[in-house]
């Protein structure tokens, strides 16, 4: 899935547009005990309790792709031969109203999620009729392409929340409260099956994770047959060496100033252009290379070195190689950030065995506080 899509789908978690038919959850304590399980529908609730259920489950649509949000790749021998893909599927045909089918999904949440404490299972089953395009490229509203049914689940600790004073208005005073057992915003979730280009695809998922430092290897196994997605740490780390490889010895910081630049320009026309997605095929990377001034010669080193560090079919966002607020040059001692838009304030130049970075000093200019 594309940020775009995602952002489609998290537009719909509000009180005017939610059309969700069924909330199911399940409470499990730190001895991965069922304490309850409810099913019940968000149209009913009060305000104030719809919007923080909207809010726990908008919030597995939300955050950067590769840094929390996944794109998994269900293997064809897993739908075929594994118990969890089944469940799913059948989970969402009866729009989560077999119970059966919900304790055994409970129950493998139970077995491959890894969490110490209390936790809520929450998911919810919608169906969102898909808008048209225009030729264009605008939404119709009123011509719908197909009817897109999914899952979307939230996996939220649920931790004692702090004792305190609060204003009772029928006192007029502030009272003591007791503490009491909070959902807090979700570590873990999924989509299923995701929404690629605007359409079901049964055979993938989206995955979500607060922390990218920790996925959950057994969930996203014994859900989805897949192994851990590349973060987008370790996806920037590999452009990286991708980079140095392709320019080898001629890799200089003016080389990454030019790749920055070229990166920014990119940005730039992904930002102005509605249809265009922020995910970067190899061969997009490649042509991000060549126009930062890779020469024939050195091009000949890119495919292997992407293959080696990425896997030809790999896309990179563009949101994680390149940041639009600062140009950073750093090592043991120096820590220099320039705005993005003016790394034109800043060349390299090499004096013998030593490399200096010269920085313009454009405008008022403070040292440790003190204009100068």
């Amino acid at each position: 899935m594309t940020s775009k899509e995602v952002k489609e789908l998290r537009k719909l978690y509000t009180k005017e547009r939610c059309s969700v038919s069924r909330l199911c959850g399940c409470y499990v304590n730190g001895e991965k005990e069922k304490i309850a399980s409810f099913t019940g529908g968000l149209l009913g609730m009060q305000d104030d309790e719809m919007f923080k259920y909207l809010e726990i489950l908008k919030k597995c649509l939300s955050g950067s792709m590769e840094k929390n949000l996944f794109n998994l790749e269900i293997p064809l021998s897993f739908e075929l031969e594994n118990d969890a893909y089944k469940l799913l599927s059948g989970m969402r045909d009866a729009d989560l109203s077999n119970p059966a089918l919900m304790d055994a999904f409970y129950d493998r949440i139970i077995e491959t999620y890894d969490h110490a404490g209390n936790y809520l299972i929450l998911i919810a089953h919608d169906t969102y009729d898909v808008p048209g395009r225009s030729s264009l490229g605008d939404t119709m509203d009123d011509a719908s392409d197909e009817s897109y049914s999914y899952l979307l689940c939230a996996i939220c600790p649920v931790d004692l929340g702090k004792a305190g004073l609060s204003f009772n208005s029928e006192e007029g005073w502030f009272m003591a409260i007791d503490r009491d057992w909070i959902a807090g915003a979700p570590e873990a979730g999924f989509l299923f099956p995701a929404f690629n280009e605007r359409s079901t695809d049964l055979h993938a998922a989206l995955y979500y994770a607060k922390n990218a430092d920790a996925l959950q290897e057994g969930l996203v196994g014994g859900l989805f047959g897949c192994e851990i997605p590349v973060t987008a740490e370790e996806k920037k780390n590999a452009f990286g060496t991708v980079v140095s490889e392709v320019y080898g010895d001629e890799f200089t910081p003016e080389t990454m100033k030019s790749v920055h630049e070229t990166l920014a320009a990119e940005a730039e026309i992904i930002h102005n252009e509605p249809d265009l997605d922020t995910a970067l095929s190899k061969t997009h990377v490649r042509s991000i290379l060549e126009k930062s001034g890779a020469s024939d010669e050195q091009m000949e080193r890119f495919d292997d070195a992407y293959d080696d560090m990425l896997g030809d079919d790999t896309d990179v966002d563009i949101e994680n190689i390149y940041s639009k607020k600062q140009f950073t040059v750093k090592n043991e001692f120096v820590d220099l950030r320039v705005a993005a838009d003016r790394t034109d304030l800043v060349r390299f130049e090499k004096r013998g065995n030593t490399t200096f970075a010269i920085v313009e000093l454009d405008g008022v200019t403070e040292v440790n506080g003190v204009p100068v």
